[in-house]
């Protein structure tokens, strides 16, 4: 019977359910004498066990009366893993009752069953309190308080947040948002610590009953303790404040009090959060966002797995890592639920007495379930499988501090992964982000921008080659190896130089500016393994400018292309433009590849070169005597008398030059002017003589015909111009004929997102019929892509 407190001292979900029952005496109105613990619904063997049982009244508990609400207690700290409760949701279908609750060390979950067989559970958002059961119109709420409006009612109170800010402090929408999440950041540090609960007035009123008059204000106190906790994470200056008046602290803390940040579910706060940065800053601060349908989309086809290494070097607001790091847990958290649902068969079959079958289970599933940690206690690494993908697999950077705030903070709303990601220039290495080292590159690089010459390494914040002892210890730590050392020695020598960073780059070195998106090619390329899957939103102009022909075929010699994907018009548009765009996924070549390309290029020049140096010869024969004498037939005859005496005007044969560094091709024709060779015999001194003259003679008839001559040269240099570009033509269609492969090409009507940004249900989106029809192209190459077995989509392209 529930009449008193229980003993709690070695018992940990004895804690829990104590903790719980005096949440529903004291929040919830309920009285023990409703209530009983550890309640069957009969005896025997597989008969389901509720933790705490709650009846209306007492007397309705006495008379065996249905009960109005079950509770499972567990003690892991992970999300809600419904199917572990198990019990609890067993115990509600065969009692009838309507109201199920699951909850944990950290958080809790409320459902109402749905009446049919075997009856179905909907999570909801509130508890009813005991005061509620009098009420028809309370319980109605209650029954339609889906847990989708706890994700609204977040959203709104960040509005209204944001509002009170505009309204009192005149503040801009960007200012106001960084307003919003250095407030957010303290909420968290003080929440995740632990040790004080919900982040509420009554703590600040608490922290102020002790301050000292030569103190700082409460808020301002709190915020320099939250920018030394994320210290790490290079999330604030030094010189970064709040600017705003304790009053108005105090007004945002009560608004967002409701929330605890540490046990309200990633999905409904991050989704929320999402959801208000893209609804408020979609014109402002539009460049920082990628529609989360197009995002789902590009991580979708590129599949992200368990251990592998993704970085975004121009995250934004996170997106695409957080839609990463979502895919991969929701894999692990699959698996798991395999092994649990294993494991529960295997001790079922044992036949044990009830308690120890349960307690066996519940052993079992605490074990599995730690492994969906992502941090400790103190939100610092923890050798988990979902730790391991949160704290070694995440990396992001963003040159723009207020983005790279934003994607830490919505990444701890969607449940960790912060860590590495970092404020920095994105084409520079960071803590754990340097050249092969990542398995998945997805980002959407800045359009419309261009790296200068002017731009150096070290030359301003956002460009800095860290060295101080915590950065470095943190890195070496990290296990980073001989890769990062080199990589750091390289930055710190580059920053010495104040070297451009366009020379880091194979397409920028020399150069006076390249377009910054063009750079992020090379980058993403850099940072991948061998064999290392890339998807990168790219302006069109990019993949059909004749001009950028060269970065194509750059391009092509570095990686496979996956796919191509064209989005229509309105899917990037902020204030003041629109930017056609596509989606290209590429895969950067393994080793076996690079040497097969390698060898197609060898074969081809094998199978080729001689035949346009024949080609170069016949140009030059037809048209080196008439240079050398301008076609002036008084010319050739000075220039025969000449060589009767040893003297020759030649037009020596051409060269290969030197081919540029990129792309492939031909190498260039060189071909020198014509010179004079040889000289008269010296033991004939009339010969001499009479030689000089004539090339007196010769000179002045040459130039009186050097416009001719020059005319001839300029025709021959074009003739070995089209031959080198011809030869260099005939070079790649080779190569791409030993190199084929078909590439996967779609342009969809719609794409989950409309004019005005609106996205979620109702907006037409052909993506995941198009991911679909990828999949299917996929599985037709890995079979060996025989053509009688194309499947039927739009048709793929060949590269």
């Amino acid at each position: 019977m529930c009449k008193e407190w229980r003993d709690v001292t070695n018992k940990p979900e004895e804690i829990v359910r104590q903790k719980f029952i005096r949440t529903l005496v004291d929040h919830y109105g309920y009285v023990l004498e409703q209530m009983d613990q550890e309640r069957r619904t009969q005896h025997g063997h597989k008969s389901p066990r509720a933790d705490i049982v709650v009846w209306q009244t007492a007397m309705e508990k006495e008379a065996g009366r249905t009960p109005v609400l079950v509770v499972e207690c567990k003690t892991d700290t992970i999300e809600i893993q419904e199917r572990d409760y198990y019990q609890g949701e067993s115990y509600t279908r065969a009692t009838g009752c309507e109201f199920f609750i699951a909850t944990n060390a950290r958080h809790t979950a409320v459902f109402k069953l749905v009446p049919g067989l075997p009856g179905e559970f909907v999570a909801i958002n509130e508890i009813p309190k005991a005061t509620d059961w009098g009420s028809a119109r309370r319980l109605k709420e209650i029954r339609e308080s889906l847990r989708a409006f706890n994700r609204k009612e977040f959203q709104d109170l960040l509005f209204v947040c944001h509002s009170i800010l505009r309204d009192v402090h005149k503040m801009d929408p960007g200012r106001a948002f960084d307003t919003i999440s250095k407030i957010l950041f303290i909420k968290m540090y003080v929440e995740r610590s632990g040790q004080h609960g919900t982040f509420t007035t009554d703590y600040i009123d608490r922290r102020a009953a002790v301050r000292l008059p030569t103190d700082p204000a409460v808020h301002d106190g709190l915020f320099e303790q939250t920018k030394a906790y994320y210290k790490a994470d290079d999330l604030f200056a030094a010189s970064d404040k709040l600017d705003i008046s304790e009053e108005t602290f105090r007004r945002i803390v009560k608004q967002l009090e409701r929330f605890d940040l540490s046990k309200t579910g990633d999905d409904i706060k991050g989704l929320a959060f999402e959801k208000f940065l893209g609804t408020t800053f979609r014109g402002e601060l539009g460049q920082f966002f990628t529609p989360r349908p197009v995002v789902e989309f590009m991580v979708d086809l590129l599949n992200p797995r368990e251990g592998e290494r993704i970085c975004d070097p121009a995250s934004g607001s996170g997106g695409f890592l957080i839609r990463a790091f979502e895919h991969v847990r929701a894999q692990i958290v699959a698996d798991i639920q395999r092994q649990k649902d294993e494991e529960r068969a295997r001790i079922e079959a044992l036949g044990l007495p009830e308690e120890e079958e349960e307690r066996q289970i519940e052993e079992a599933f605490s074990r599995l379930n730690r492994e969906l940690l992502p941090s400790d206690d103190n939100n610092k690494p923890i050798d988990t499988r979902v730790g391991r993908l949160a704290w070694q697999c995440i990396y992001g950077t963003d040159a723009e501090p207020r983005a790279a705030r934003t994607a830490k903070m919505n990444m701890i709303m969607h449940g960790d992964g912060h860590g590495g990601i970092h404020y920095h220039d994105g084409l520079l290495d960071i803590n754990g982000i340097f050249g092969g080292r990542f398995d998945v590159v997805l980002t959407n690089p800045p359009f419309g921008s261009n790296v200068g010459r002017d731009q150096k390494v070290g030359g301003s914040d956002e460009t800095r080659v860290p060295k101080d002892e915590a950065y470095l210890a943190r890195c070496r730590e990290g296990g980073y190896g001989p890769a990062w050392e080199e990589s750091h020695q390289s930055l710190l020598a580059a920053a010495a130089a104040r070297k451009p960073i366009l020379d880091l780059f194979e397409i920028g070195k020399g150069k006076k500016n390249r377009p910054t998106e063009l750079i992020f090619v090379e980058r993403c390329l850099n940072l991948l393994k061998p064999g290392g899957r890339m998807g990168i939103v790219l302006p069109d102009g990019n993949l059909n400018n004749p001009s950028l022909a060269w970065l194509r075929r750059w391009a092509e010699g570095k990686a496979k292309l996956l796919a191509v994907v064209s989005l229509p018009e309105a899917t990037f548009r902020s204030s003041n433009a629109t930017v056609k765009a596509s989606l290209v996924f590429l895969r950067k070549f393994t080793e076996a590849e690079a040497a097969q390309w390698e060898a197609a290029w060898a074969q081809a020049h094998a199978e080729l070169d001689a035949r346009f140096d024949q080609q170069r010869d016949e140009a030059h024969a037809a048209y080196a005597p008439r240079i050398v004498c301008g076609d002036d037939a008084e010319v050739q005859r000075l220039l025969d008398e000449l060589a009767a005496l040893g003297i020759q005007r030649t037009l020596l044969r051409w060269q290969h030059g030197e081919a540029p560094a990129y792309p492939r091709q031909a190498r260039p024709t060189v071909q020198n002017k014509p010179a004079w060779t040889g000289e008269a015999a010296k033991e004939h001194k009339e010969h001499k003589k009479a030689a000089a003259e004539l090339k007196k003679q010769a000179d002045a008839a040459l130039a009186a015909v050097r416009k001719r001559s020059d005319a001839l040269f300029s025709e021959l240099k074009a003739k070995y111009k089209a031959i080198d570009e011809a030869h260099t033509a005939a070079l790649w269609a080779r190569v791409r004929e030993r190199f084929d492969y078909p590439v996967f090409v779609a342009a969809p009507k719609s794409v989950g997102i409309t004019s005005t940004g609106e996205t979620g249900e109702g907006v037409a989106n052909d993506l995941p019929e198009l991911l679909k029809a990828y999949r299917e192209f996929a599985h037709w190459l890995a079979q060996g892509a025989q053509p009688e077995a194309t499947p039927n989509f739009p048709g793929p392209s060949t590269a």
